[in-house]
This record gives structure tokens, sequence and C-alpha cells, in this order.
């Protein structure tokens, strides 16, 4: 064979692994809605209306819908997206629980949607938080131990007195969960991120990361940090507006919109129209649970724009109360 031949077909393998060793980016996407692992992205046009720690709260799920006309609107074509940012799940320490359960009902709706809708169904997104990823994982655990659809209540029971007792109890879905909620549970991403560099997590930065790759495929650390973290002027020992800042970079992405941390937690100059805010790079809210004593809220992002810092998002055009009766904290 020729050896020019050779050299010159080495030299494509060498260059395609280099290439396919770079770090994907987000102008390597389509601009449309693609799934990559544990990453959803989104294109440069479009709107986005986000929930966060709903926590069982069924009416604040529907009052969203409402809201927002999402269902019909994506069924007309409309170029709109619904994001719950994780925690619709689990009923929080002294909020009753009993049938007809919230949690089960927001889920087993999403699903429904997502059927009824046939391909749009992909615009309704759910990302898990910690209480789906704890929850999903304790299932498992039980599973494992020989739990069944018919002994389910005395697994959980035995569970819920041992030493580790409390802890569990926080994840409360599993006593309701079944197999099908598992296999949900566990696919969902993690990370929903726009080409306009909107982000949305449920908790934190990853403090680690060099590419977008690393939330593509992200290991436990990583994952724990998405999920689990509070902001330092909330929480002591939490991440840091420099953690922000090269999580941020690394991504090429510029805005940060979490639930996870109560609002209550914040100092009061972090507070505004019912949502927190931590530097000029992260908006911090909650519809459901954690959003009292503020004021439940849902966000609005307009995917064709890219927006400076979270100061210049607005009430009543990207800030939206759920419920026009209820008052902030700061007011």
């Amino acid at each position: 064979m020729n050896t020019s031949l050779i050299y010159a077909a080495l030299c494509f393998i060498c260059f395609a692994a280099v290439a396919t060793a770079q770090p994907k980016q987000l102008i390597h996407y389509p601009d449309q809605l693609t799934r990559d692992g544990h990453v959803v992205v989104l294109p440069d046009h479009g709107t986005v209306y986000m929930v966060s720690d709903l926590h069982a709260h069924w009416d604040d799920f529907n009052q969203w819908l409402q809201l927002t006309k999402l269902v019909e609107r994506i069924q007309a074509g409309e170029d709109v997206y619904g994001l719950i940012l994780g925690d619709a799940i689990d009923y929080k320490p002294g909020e009753p629980r009993h049938p007809p359960y919230g949690d089960i009902l927001i889920i087993d709706r999403v699903m429904e949607l997502r059927k009824q809708l046939g391909d749009k169904g992909k615009r309704l997104i759910y990302i898990r938080g910690n209480h789906e990823f704890a929850a999903a994982d304790a299932y498992a655990m039980l599973k494992k131990q020989g739990m069944t659809a018919q002994n389910q209540d005395r697994f959980i029971r035995l569970l819920y007195e041992s030493p580790l007792g409390a802890y569990y109890e926080q994840f409360n879905f599993i006593e309701r969960m079944t197999d099908t909620h598992y296999d949900f549970l566990m696919n969902l991403p993690t990370v929903v991120i726009a080409k306009n560099g909107f982000v949305g997590i449920h908790a934190g930065p990853a403090r680690a990361i060099t590419s977008l790759a690393d939330l593509v495929d992200p290991g436990p650390k990583t994952l724990e940090e998405l999920l689990w973290p509070r902001p330092v002027i909330a929480y002591p020992g939490g991440y840091t507006l420099t953690h922000i800042e090269k999580f941020l970079a690394a991504i090429h992405a510029n805005l940060l919109v979490v639930g996870h941390t109560p609002i209550h937690y914040f100092p009061p100059q972090n507070v505004r129209d019912g949502i927190a805010t931590f530097g000029k790079n992260q908006l911090i809210f909650s519809t459901g649970y954690s959003g009292l004593p503020g004021i439940r809220s849902y966000i609005e992002i307009d995917l064709a724009e890219r927006y400076p810092s979270v100061h210049a998002l607005k009430l009543g055009v990207n800030i939206h109360h759920l419920y026009d009766t209820e008052k902030s904290k700061s007011d």
C-alpha cells in the first residue's frame, strides 16, 4: 500500500480522536430541545415557565398550569416550555399526609400530559431535586432487601423505626411510590441549559467541573453538589459567589436559577419581590412549601434574550406570583 495513503489515514484517525475529545459546548448542540445524558439543552427561541419545590402541593401545581395556560399553548404549537426544578414530591414536616396524595397526583399528571401531548410532551420538563434522588435511592435499597407492593407498608415502618428513621421520613414518597414512579424518577435529567446562557438546576453549582461534559455524565460528587448545597449567606459552609462564577464560566452560561433553599433563610437585603438573589448571577425561588413566608412564585425566561444579570428579571415580566393575596416577608 502507498505509504502516503497510510500516513493520511493515520492523520485522519488522530484528528478524529482529538475532535471527539474536545469538551462539548452549547454551540455544538442543535438549536432545538435536546436531551444529552443528565442535561436538557433548550434553543435560542421560545419561553420557559419554571416552578420549584412544590412538595406535593397539588393546588399550586394546578395554579401554575392555569395561569400560564401551558398545556393548551403547547398543544396549540406555541413555542413554550414548562420546567419543574425538582422536589415536587415528599410532604414536609408538619404537613398532613392523606389521600389524595399531592405528589402522586403531580407525577401521574406529568406522565399523563406527556403522553397526551405526544412528541410535544418533551416540552414539559421535570428535573430531579435532592428529594427525587433520595426517595428513589431509598426505594431501590428497600427493593433489594425484599420489599414488594404487598409488604411495602411493613418495610417502611421498620425503616422509620430504625436509628436513621428521621432522615428517611423526609423522603416519605417511598410510602406511595410504585415501580412505575421509580422508573420515572430514575430517568429524570438534572440540568437544563439554554443557548441564551440560562441554567436551571435544583440546588447549587457543581464546584469542580471543567466543561458541559461533566454535567452530561456527572460523577457522584458533582451530582451531590447540584442537588444538595445552599449558598453561604443562607447556610454556613455553603457555596460562594466564586463557585457560581466558575461554574457558569465552565459551561459558558451567565444566569443560574435554582430552588431548594427556603426564602426565609436569606438576609432581608437579598430578598425582593418574593424571591432571593445571590450576587448578580443567581436567583432562588419557590412555588410551594419553602416559598412561604415569602411569596410563592414562578419564573418566566425569554430564551431569545440574554439577560445581563438576575437584576434584569422584573416582577410581572419574569417573576410572577402564584396568588395575588400573598405578601412578601420583606414588604
